[in-house]
């Protein structure tokens, strides 16, 4: 099975000079716990609860934006990835979610619940 097959085509996204504020009441509204972080088109980081929880205690925390503690070293990979490699890139590298790019676009994401939920589905 392809990662096309069960990633996420209506990706939520947020911009590098976002406040954490704001990506804190994102994460809430859409139920999520991490994100793509995309500046004039492409994929430049991405950032989750763990980033920013991090960050709480700052004394700026209020004034930081995502630019400020997104990870920008970003493991993503092609449509055409089997499901399987994706869950072993996920273990292997400890990330709950993996931007899907096509062309230097992003196209999807994949998060471990995408994967668990195909695996239930086709057993």
């Amino acid at each position: 099975m392809k990662v096309v097959e069960i990633m996420n085509k209506n990706v939520i996204v947020c911009r590098p000079s976002e406040l954490l504020t704001v990506i804190i009441n994102k994460f809430e509204l859409f139920n999520i716990a991490g994100m793509p972080v995309v500046d004039k088109g492409k994929l430049v980081g991405i950032i989750c609860q763990s980033d920013i929880l991090k960050n709480v205690n700052s004394e700026n925390f209020q004034n930081l934006t995502v630019k400020d503690v997104m990870v920008t070293n970003v493991i993503y990979v092609s449509p055409a990835e089997s499901v399987i490699d994706v869950a072993k890139i996920m273990c292997e590298k400890g990330v709950n979610r993996v931007p899907i790019v096509e062309n230097d676009k992003l196209v999807g994401i994949v998060t471990r619940g995408d994967i668990i939920k195909a695996v239930a589905e086709c057993g």
